[in-house]
């Protein structure tokens, strides 16, 4: 009787292992990628410069937030984003976002000098 016990413990904790293990990798086990393409990390920029990105959507992948210097910009389906924004040094980042606007994993950035 003690074997069983032990043996459905075991299998228990499997399962919750497993579980656990798949939850942590869901963005990168759906192949969400983002990618910032233009400009270039680096770059100067004219104001007013356009962002694209390259961007393929997992199943819970929808949209992407924009990011400049960590302040939303906006969340967008466009692409390119018309880029409206301050002289000076900036560090601007794309991530990928659900419907719902829970941010994933994957993320892009690149700093640029806006003249």
């Amino acid at each position: 009787m003690r074997m069983r016990q032990v043996g459905v413990l075991m299998a228990g904790l499997s399962l919750a292992f497993m579980a656990v293990a798949g939850t942590g990798t869901a963005w990168s086990a759906e192949k969400t990628s983002v990618k910032i393409v233009s400009p270039k990390s680096g770059a100067v920029v004219h104001d007013p410069f356009m962002l694209k990105y390259i961007y393929h959507k997992g199943p819970r992948a929808n949209h992407v937030h924009v990011y400049v210097d960590g302040t939303l910009y906006k969340p967008t389906h466009a692409n390119p984003v018309r880029m409206d924004i301050p002289k000076g040094k900036h560090v601007i980042t794309v991530k990928a976002a659900t419907r719902h606007h829970h941010l994933l994993g994957p993320k892009s950035q690149v700093t640029v000098n806006v003249q």
